[in-house]
Parts: C-alpha cells; structure tokens; sequence
C-alpha cells in the first residue's frame, strides 16, 4: 500500500500500538502523519514527556538561584553563559555521529544528565556548586539536542516535518509546564527540599529514554554518517561549505541578530523585576489584590515576589508554547522557515519593546504583555529553529549545517550575556576587581528589540529571493 493511499490509518507497527483508542487526541495527530512516520511519532510523545521536563529546569534553575540560594547576579550570567553556550559544541556530534548511531547519541548523553541532577542533592550545595552541576547537564545535553535535530529529516518527511515537531514540542511544553507548578507549590511548602525536584526532573529523563529506544530507525538514516577524518578538519570542511553556501550563510546571520537579542538580556527578567520593578510598585500602591491573596498554610511562603516572577519567568513562557506549537506546526508545513522566522522576529520585538517600556518606567504588565507575545513567538521559533537548517542542506550535510547552525547559536549564547552584563551595570565588584559597565539599565531591552527588528527584515528580503528547499531537488 502507498504512503499516499494509507494516510487516514494507524498502523499497529511491531508493537501493536492502539494510537486511537488509548489516547484519542493523540490517535488524531498520528492519523494526519504518513503510515511510514506514525510509530516514530507515538514514542517520541512519550519521550518528551521527560525532555519537556528538562528543558524547563532552566528557568526554574534562574529562579532557585535568584530566589532560594541569594545568588549574585554573576552566578545568573554564567547559568545563562552555560545554558546558551553550551551549544559552542555542537561540531562535535558530527564527528561523534560517524563512529555512534545519532539514536545513541540522544539516549545515552540524556542517561549521563540525569546521573548528573543527582548531583543536586549532595551535601556541598551552595550556588556556584548549583551553577557548576546544571552547567555540566547543558553541556552533555548538546548531544541529544544535534542529534534530535539530525534525526527530524530521518523520521518524518518534509511535508508532515513541523506538525511533527511542533507535537513534539507541545507535549513538552505540557511537561514543562507541569514541572514549573509543581515548582511553585514544591518550594512554597518547602523551598530548602529544592533538590527533590530535580531527582524527580532526573526520573522523568530516564523514562524518556527508554521510549526514544522504542522508535524504529529507517535505513537512510546511514546518510548521517560520513568519511572518518579527524574533528579539526571535518571542523574546518564545514566553516569552508558554510561560506560558500550565501544563501545558508545570510540566513543566519538574519537568525543571529535575533537570537543575539534573546542572549543579551532575557535572562535579566528576574533581576530586574525583582530589584526595580516589584519594590516601585509596593510603594506607590500599584500592587493588584489577587497577589495577596492567602494560600492557608502556603501564604507565608507565596509571596509576591515569587508569585509574579514565576508567572512572567516560567508559567506564562510554558502554557503558551503550549497552546501555539501544534498551530505554528501545521501553518509552517510547507512555508520556507525565512517567511516564518520574519513573523517570529516581529513579536519577538514587539515583546522587548514591552520588556524596555516595564523596565523604564517601572511598570509590572509590559512584562506580563511581552512575556504573552515572547512565548507565542517561542512556540514556533523552536519549531524554526530546529528544522530551519534543513531547508538548505542537502543530504550528506544536515548533521553538518545542524551542527553549524547549534554551533552559532552557542557562540552567540556564550558572548551574549557577558555582553548584557556589562550594558545593564553601572559597576560592579567581582572579587578585587571593580568592573564598570555602560549602565544602560532596562534600556537594554530597546537593543534587543531593534535587532529583531533587522533580523525581521533580513528574512523578509531572503523570503522574497527564495529560491526552494535543497531536498525537493535531491
């Protein structure tokens, strides 16, 4: 039977699966997928039930140092350092992919980053231990992150690829959102048993890798492996065929502009709602009741300046990813990712325009109107920026342009917040050294969102020179 002919059925694969008794909306996405791609797709709903989990832990991460271990803001940078950075080795996947299956390479690295949030619970605790440990499980965790990318192209084809990811990346989201509420009410109850939460978060990641091991591999998936030279020169081979490549090479520069203005100040969000915002509003009375409104024996502990910071920092960002993936999926099926990277940049700006206007003038809704259109371009930026590569690529070079693209995206996270951090600060001491700053303050904000704006423009000018995907013409 044809793939074409067998689109409204479920197969039962080897496993016997009954997609569309057992969970009905899932049975519904699988029935819109090619026959070939429907297994694919049902454990890797289930394994990212615990990647969901993990990727949230960054903002949650944010908020225990801000909030539990009264971390310097130097500690926050370097979170943010090693959370965006760790992406500067992604090169690496493409070399190891030669010698390990990419399946592996997402299994067997997300088994060592929850060997490594046990960590959490030892005894020597402190801040820069924290900072230290979750650092460590960003880095390890580059290895799934390329790896999931490469085998995007494996598993579903091109014209069901977002809707695919964008599924994926909505029950994600789902998790993560589960983990951050019950963040909330963890800490409320007992903020010093913070540890237990990231056990939990360690639980859930091992049980994703027991589904992701349940996704057969198609055989094409060999075109990922490659001729077997040393790293520095399939390093240097690849730098040579992003230059050639101008069409790949504006588009991301296009995406960099953007990306570097998430980099260089959303990690601020917290300090600057807790330290300027929040302390303003209680003084002149521009507090809103519900927010102290009592929680029984949790009132004490909800106060509201965790109430709002988890709202704006974790809640809002997850549930409407949530909502937007499985949309932004569908409407990107079949759209070049330039056309939908100038949408995602749009309300990209207009949320730091939001950020700069709450943060200039002490206001706390911009923050919850940004957070609102920051998040909803979020849930199909991630869809963009995990499949975009691959419009350019040809076959025998999506671990090579995925590896570049994560590649450029860790550099930028790397430079980003040092960049940030130095802007917002008047001066500051970091041990005997007295460093000065630009002492921007919220106007950082306005950076970020005039380099979405060029971003934007950028990939609206690519849009209109396009030219079609590199795998419509293999």
């Amino acid at each position: 039977m044809s793939e074409a002919s067998d689109q409204n059925s479920v197969t039962d694969g080897t496993d016997g699966f009954p997609a569309n008794t057992r969970v009905p909306i899932l049975g519904r996405i699988l029935r819109r997928m090619p026959t070939s791609c429907q297994l694919a797709l049902y454990y890797e709903t289930f394994s990212s039930v615990g990647t969901g989990a993990f990727i949230t832990i960054f903002s949650i991460s944010l908020l225990v140092l801000e909030s539990i271990l009264q971390a310097p803001l130097l500690h926050q940078a370097m979170l943010a350092m090693f959370f965006f950075g760790s992406n500067f080795l992604s090169p690496m996947v493409t070399y190891v992919g030669r010698k390990i299956p990419m399946h592996l390479l997402v299994i067997v690295p997300n088994l060592v980053v929850g060997g490594l949030l046990f960590l959490i619970a030892s005894p020597w605790g402190g801040s820069l231990f924290f900072t230290l440990v979750m650092g460590a499980c960003f880095f390890v965790r580059v290895f799934p992150r390329v790896a999931e990318m490469n085998m995007f192209r494996v598993l579903y084809p091109e014209t069901h690829r977002s809707t695919a990811v964008g599924w994926t990346k909505a029950i994600a989201a789902f998790s993560g959102f589960g983990i951050t509420v019950l963040s909330l009410i963890w800490f409320a109850v007992d903020q010093d048993s913070y540890a237990g939460l990231y056990l939990f978060v360690a639980i859930l990641l091992v049980t994703s890798v027991w589904y992701y091991s349940r996704i057969p591999i198609p055989d094409r998936s060999t075109y990922l492996r490659d001729d077997d030279i040393p790293p520095i020169k399939a390093f240097g081979a690849g730098v040579r065929e992003f230059f050639t490549d101008r069409r790949f090479l504006l588009y991301q520069f296009g995406f960099a502009l953007a990306g570097i203005a998430n980099f260089l100040s959303l990690w601020l969000i917290p300090d600057v709602i807790r330290d300027h915002v929040l302390p303003h509003a209680f003084e002149t009375g521009h507090a809103l009741p519900f927010w102290t409104v009592g929680f029984g024996a949790m009132s004490v502990e909800l106060s509201v300046e965790k109430l709002v910071m988890v709202t704006i920092v974790a809640v809002m960002p997850v549930f409407f990813v949530i909502l937007s993936s499985p949309l932004w999926g569908r409407y990107m099926d079949g759209r070049n990712p330039m056309y939908a990277r100038a949408v995602f940049n749009a309300l990209q700006m207009i949320a730091y325009l939001m950020y700069c206007l709450g943060g200039v003038t002490l206001q706390i809704w911009p923050f919850f109107v940004g957070t609102t259109f920051h998040a909803i371009a979020n849930g199909g930026g991630t869809i963009n920026w995990l499949t975009g590569s691959m419009y350019f690529a040809r076959s025998e070079h999506v671990s090579l342009y995925n590896g570049l693209h994560v590649f450029l995206t860790g550099l930028r996270g790397m430079l980003g917040p040092v960049i940030g951090f130095l802007l917002v600060i008047d001066q500051r001491e970091l041990g005997d050294v007295v460093v000065k700053g630009a002492g921007l303050g919220a106007w950082v904000f306005l950076i970020s969102a005039i380099l979405s704006l060029f971003g934007m423009i950028i990939m609206l000018i690519m849009h209109l020179l396009d030219t079609g995907p590199r795998e419509a013409c293999e």
